[in-house]
């Protein structure tokens, strides 16, 4: 049974009937109350409230207010779950807050264009979901090459220190390198939401896409220069993973589009110059040819722990199934090894997000 309040059509007292039924009674004046007619009245007496709230919503986002704006278009779903401006405005608030959840707004956006029939909403969507990834990749290039010199320094005094150990030390420390390959999943998750068909038939969203592109190259080049103070480089399985994303960013784009500027020939990460004596070592991240759960099985302590089967098994019959997921699959495979390298020693993050797991699980035993 699920109550909503309306208002009875004969004396106009403030009532809350079952959705569920077709009818129901008021319970001042005793009259029979048709309960969907009542709703959808009520719908577009506050059709002057949506409009309103709207307005202010969007100009929120113009300011850079993205939890005004997030705020406001709930407002708007509280009285039209079905309106897609409103599901368009809750992506762009959560586009405008701190930490750019992309999963959020990709799930809202195509909430926006299940709904709509507008080619207008459907482009402004489109160009949401595409504009905020040169913000995502710049703030990661600015990140890679920040403080460069200060971590040859410290990798110079480690190496003194512990000559065998120096580079999986620092590395271990180096949060850099972790937030970014949390920031470079998000890339192909916004990207991958606007189909090939509509980059290929829209200049706006192609120029978008080349400058996804290009920062994309950015990015690696900056990866290969925080690697190289540590005397490394990714490997070859690494580097194709690279180029593949690199590859399928670019799909859809016109074939004036495509010069050398975003060529993979530009991804040379894995040619390092000699530096001193000392081996140069390939960064041990390729993509995927197990089926381990390397961040779970780190936090949890075992391969067979329950909690991590139970992840496995949400694997297995839920994210493979679609195309999103198995995507996910990949990425989470090519990322976590260094990630799961970090854990072990990390009792504090260890710890939170094992919390984070556990929610999960909790959850996933739940529904089965």
């Amino acid at each position: 049974m699920s109550l909503v309040d309306i208002k009875c059509p004969n004396c106009g007292a403030s009532i809350q009937l079952d959705n569920s039924r077709e009818s129901g009674f008021c319970s001042y004046c005793g009259s029979k109350v048709q309960i969907q007619e009542a709703i959808n009245k009520i719908k577009i007496d506050r059709s002057g409230d949506i409009e309103k709230y709207l307005s202010i919503g969007f100009a929120a986002t113009e300011m850079g207010n993205g939890q005004e704006a997030y705020d406001y278009a709930n407002k708007v779903l509280e009285i039209d779950s079905q309106n897609a401006e409103a599901w368009e405005l809750k992506m762009s608030g959560i586009g405008c807050m701190p930490g750019y959840n992309c999963h959020q707004m990709v799930a809202a956006g195509n909430k926006a264009l299940e709904l709509t029939t507008s080619s207008e909403i459907r482009n402004r969507v489109y160009i949401a979901l595409l504009s905020i990834c040169p913000f995502y990749l710049q703030n990661t290039y600015n990140e890679l090459l920040q403080d460069l010199q200060i971590q040859k320094d410290l990798y110079e005094s480690y190496r003194k220190l512990y000559p065998s150990t120096a580079a999986e030390r620092m590395l271990k420390e180096d949060f850099i390198l972790m937030s970014t390959y949390e920031n470079m999943t998000q890339i192909p998750t916004l990207r991958f939401t606007v189909p090939d068909e509509e980059i290929e038939k829209n200049e706006e969203f192609a120029e978008i896409t080349v400058e996804i592109a290009k920062g994309w190259i950015a990015c690696g080049l900056a990866l290969n220069e925080r690697y190289k103070i540590y005397n490394m480089y990714l490997s070859d399985e690494g580097l194709e993973y690279w180029k593949d994303i690199l590859e399928k960013i670019k799909r859809g784009l016109p074939d004036k589009y495509l010069t050398q500027e975003i060529s993979s020939d530009n991804l040379n990460l894995n040619q390092l110059p000699p530096k001193s004596n000392t081996p140069r070592r390939r960064v041990n991240n390729p993509p995927p040819k197990n089926e381990g759960c390397y961040i779970a099985t780190a936090v949890y302590g075992s391969y067979e722990a329950p909690e991590v089967i139970i992840l496995r098994q949400f694997r297995d019959n839920t994210l493979k199934k679609t195309y999103l997921g198995r995507w996910f699959i990949k990425t989470y495979y090519y990322l976590s090894p260094p990630v799961a390298e970090k854990l072990k020693n990390a009792k504090f993050i260890n710890k939170f997000i094992r919390s984070l797991l556990n929610k999960l699980v909790k959850h996933l035993r739940k529904k089965h």
